[in-house]
């Protein structure tokens, strides 16, 4: 079968310039050139700048506000904002120069990240250099516009709006070039807000109109996250011009009104314009615009934030602080910063949490809280040991209990069935954890899992229910030592000891994946190997968090995820269409661990080890044992393909790879 490939800015023939070398290296001299003019518009008009900014301290200082404050808002502002930008643009150009649409993104990114700052617009007002500076904010502007018109194929959809490019650009240059007619004065504000509105909300109609005809979902999510970052400038505009129109009175920047008005807005521009940016890099490392395969160090993602927040929360501190001292005239102004000052604390730790889980979700596809510890509630005043069972003989028709092994969930006892005259595991519910009900659905779901399977490598149950307010589970005896604790003894298996055990647990996947169960959480823990029966076999347990078919059962789904070392790509993300494969990855990284002794993924904290799975490639096993064969190298790594239709189709597929 023929499947075609999705059509994205980047696999679209007419906008790429691989075949057309002259053409290309045009663009690529055009895009140099827009970063140099603007770079040399910033050299020589640092000195404007020097002369305007020290002019608006002085009128912030004339209505009683702290000069420290506003400077360093207006300045750390401007950089933030340069920095995400320029950033994004440099970036997309590096990576996609050999694409028409990606030069010109990437040069509409520059341009309209200068629009937006307030050295860009304090030198296209000026009369030395706004000639200079004008045509950088005539093209921001406008290619905003156009970004709408031409995304996400690089085609004006529909065709009418290239004879409107025109009058766009017209437009633009009445509003922005020095001594036009209509300039962007406040007189003309009203006209200014009417016709910028009408191209903004006429682009914003496109886009919606465009989301809904787009030929492949991945357009639409490409489409969607390009329209939320026009959100947010689109909301800064409206916010200020809006205040000046409704309320005149803000214009005079020499009022205490105007000044904090305007430094309010510019507080609020650091958020709302680097939207824009951070949408398209959700785009790019999340839905491959452009084909741009972007994995960003998860620890400098972190860092900036963190550096961003405290410089937010740092800001409202002072901004309250000094408005407070402006308004009161210095009374209690250290009980207004003490207040501020415990309020900033207490919100940033909640904060910079929901941040990181936002830039888990929508950058790197983790889809699970790996923050929170999965443990049950304790009972006040309780202890590890309060959980253990007092009175083990409450359980009717079994005798003889002794407790063989404990672990996070539950409580495993040795015991004699009285009834069938055998020896049996029983398996308990640890009593703090019976309160609540996730713990109970996850018992009650491995229970009727088990109820429904019989097969040699697979732990069978004999009984489960609840007595005496304890939940159980009656199980076969297993006789030896689980498979962890065999590779902690050893270190490691050659193949020969390894592959009847692979085996082993291949047979019992498959036959559990036919049934339509997928285990989720394979793991050496989670496989025992008993000598009770003569020869040693493996037997998978634990099917805890095993996802079933719904006519299996009623009990809905518990949120708890398998254990991180062995996680397939798609458990992370969340995916409805998990399958027997993900169990296949689990069984590769087992099969990894056996044979070296070693997990195939070391991070240093839950997170980078989840974003390992995800974009890390699978490991050469020859890198740590160079004796082993080529064909086990790659049914390892097979089986630990990234997509889910790479890897194996059934387990004992890879045993016999191996």
């Amino acid at each position: 079968m023929i499947t075609s490939k999705p059509v994205t800015p980047s696999t679209s023939t007419h906008t790429s310039l691989k075949d057309r070398p002259t053409l290309r290296f045009a663009l690529q001299a055009a895009w140099v050139s827009v970063v140099v003019y603007i770079l040399y518009t910033f050299a020589v008009g640092l000195s404007l700048t020097d002369v305007m900014h020290t002019n608006l301290l002085r009128q912030i200082a004339r209505v009683g506000l702290n000069l420290l404050t506003f400077s360093a808002i207006d300045i750390i502002s401007d950089i933030y904002i340069l920095l995400g930008y320029f950033g994004l643009a440099v970036m997309l150009f590096i990576r996609r120069s050999d694409d028409w649409f990606a030069i010109f993104l990437s040069v509409m990114i520059m341009t309209f990240g200068v629009s937006v700052t307030s050295i860009g617009n304090n030198l296209a007002a000026s009369e030395k250099f706004g000639t200079l500076a004008s045509p950088i904010l005539m093209a921001g502007q406008a290619s905003i516009v156009l970004l709408g018109w031409l995304y996400p194929d690089g085609r004006f959809n529909p065709r009418w709006l290239r004879y409107l490019t025109p009058f766009l650009f017209l437009t633009m240059i009445v509003f922005y070039w020095p001594g036009s007619p209509i300039s962007r004065a406040f007189a003309n504000l009203p006209l200014f807000l009417l016709v910028s509105l009408f191209w903004y909300l006429g682009t914003v109609v496109v886009m919606v109109s465009r989301y809904h005809t787009a030929a492949t979902s991945s357009q639409r999510q490409h489409i969607r996250m390009v329209f939320i970052g026009m959100m947010g400038p689109l909301a800064w505009f409206i916010l200020f011009n809006g205040g000046y129109l409704l309320f005149p009175s803000l214009q005079n920047q020499t009022a205490f009104a105007g000044v904090t008005f305007l430094v309010v807005m510019r507080f609020l521009s650091i958020g709302l314009f680097l939207i824009f940016p951070l949408a398209l890099t959700i785009a790019i490392a999340r839905y491959r615009l452009f084909d741009v395969d972007l994995v960003i160090n998860r620890a400098l993602v972190y860092g900036a934030l963190t550096t961003a927040l405290v410089t937010i929360f740092g800001f409202v501190l002072l901004l309250v602080n000094a408005l407070w001292s402006a308004v009161m005239g210095g009374r209690a102004s250290a009980l207004a910063l003490t207040v501020s000052a415990v309020a900033a604390g207490a919100l940033f730790q909640p904060t910079r949490k929901f941040l990181q889980r936002f830039v888990d979700r929508f950058i790197y596809h983790i889809h699970i809280d790996y923050l929170k510890t999965p443990v049950g509630p304790r009972k006040k005043g309780g202890s590890d040991t309060d959980a253990t069972l007092s009175a083990p003989a409450l359980f009717s028709n079994y005798s003889n209990l002794s407790l063989i092994g404990k672990g996070g969930m539950a409580e495993v006892y040795r015991a004699e069935d009285t009834t069938h005259g055998r020896e049996v595991a029983i398996k308990v519910l640890l009593s703090n954890l019976a309160e609540d009900e996730q713990f109970r659905k996850r018992f009650q779901r491995e229970a009727q899992a088990l109820a429904g399977l019989e097969h040699p490598n697979i732990v069978r149950l004999y009984d489960y229910g609840i007595e005496n307010n304890l939940y159980f589970m009656v199980m076969e005896y297993l006789n030896g030592l689980s498979l962890s604790s065999a590779l902690r003894q050893g270190g490691k298996m050659d193949m020969d000891m390894a592959r009847p055990i692979l085996s082993n647990i291949a047979d019992a996947l498959d036959y559990a994946h036919a049934a339509g169960l997928v285990h989720r959480d394979i793991k050496p823990s989670n496989v025992m190997l008993d000598s009770s029966r003569g020869s040693l076999r493996a037997v998978l347990t634990d099917f805890g968090i095993v996802k079933m078919p719904t006519t299996m059962t009623n009990i809905t789904e518990s949120a708890v995820i398998g254990t991180f070392d062995y996680i397939a790509p798609e458990q992370i993300q969340a995916t409805g269409q998990l399958d027997g494969r993900a169990d296949i990855y689990a069984l590769g990284v087992m099969a990894y661990q056996m044979l070296t002794g070693a997990l195939p993924f070391k991070r240093n904290s839950p997170g980078a080890l989840l974003l390992a799975h995800m974009t890390a490639p699978a490991p050469d096993i020859r890198e740590v044992e160079p004796t082993t064969s080529q064909n086990t190298a790659r049914a390892i790594q097979k089986a630990m393909a990234k997509e889910p239709v790479n890897r194996f189709a059934t387990a004992r597929e890879f045993v016999a790879a191996l």
